[in-house]
């Protein structure tokens, strides 16, 4: 996914918990160039804004009207914004041992029957993982890549890739799913970028919005989210949110941070 993003003079201090580069990187580079129109308006200062500032402007008003950055299937979790202290999910089994949120149960289901009907047997990875389960395979992978004679600082970097924190991932809130297809994984092969070399990963990409779904660490956005891209993770948040972010090119940080920003003025 290519994303062209626009410097914005006006200062957004939107992302409440981030600590890092990346929050001064997502801060500054909020929003891609939309086709909207260009509201005729002037700022503060009774000045001309530019033609990138009235584009975000132009944005920020045509975010669905109904969203807010406290709905629940908005809620971002990331290396930077933890759980919230307290959060329980509310589960639901859909396959054995795999559990989603109750409230997405319906979309996903209805997504991976329209795969079959379309011809794709889709194999369902990963949903909800307690931060236990998250805790282990950070654990495990650090260790393994000790044991290949990385540092243990070289180790965490590279795990960190493609494994978030304990307590900083999706899986814990039950509103993210791994999905792959049957066949790539008779293959020997597992959750890797090159998935997206797969007719079935090109059709969940197709209709993800439809559902409700978004890629969540998409190609050449590893800046904002602080994964590396991740062809087979899907986030449920909404149809409309997803349309809308699909539309714009919109990773979950900018969209919860365009709202935030909407909800302020």
């Amino acid at each position: 996914m290519k994303i062209k993003w626009l410097i914005l003079p006006i200062g957004l201090s939107l992302l409440s918990g981030c600590t890092t580069e990346n929050q001064r990187q997502v801060e500054e580079t909020l929003a891609p160039v939309g086709e909207v129109e260009k509201p005729d308006t002037k700022n503060e200062h009774n000045e001309e804004l530019t033609e990138e500032e009235q584009a975000h402007l132009a944005l920020i008003e045509s975010l669905p009207e109904d969203a807010s950055s406290d709905d629940w299937n908005l809620l971002l979790v990331n290396n930077w914004t933890p759980l919230p202290e307290g959060f329980e999910p509310n589960l639901q089994e859909v396959e054995p041992e795999k559990s989603v949120d109750t409230r997405i149960v319906e979309p996903f289901k209805n997504w991976m029957d329209a795969g079959q009907k379309a011809g794709h047997q889709l194999y369902f990875a990963s949903g909800y993982r307690s931060v236990e389960r998250q805790q282990s395979n950070y654990d495990r992978s650090i260790d393994k890549f000790k044991q290949e004679g990385f540092s243990e600082e070289k180790a965490i970097s590279k795990t960190e890739e493609y494994i978030a924190i304990p307590r900083r991932s999706e899986h814990h809130t039950g509103l993210a799913v791994d999905i792959v297809d049957q066949q790539w994984i008779a293959d020997g092969n597992g959750l890797t970028p090159d998935y997206d070399t797969q007719e079935s990963q090109h059709w969940l990409l197709e209709t993800m919005a439809d559902h409700g779904f978004v890629l969540r660490y998409p190609e050449g956005a590893e800046d904002l989210t602080d994964i590396h891209y991740e062809s087979w993770h899907f986030r449920y948040v909404g149809k409309e949110n997803a349309m809308f972010m699909t539309e714009h090119d919109l990773v979950l940080e900018e969209f919860v941070a365009l709202l935030k920003e909407k909800e302020a003025n």
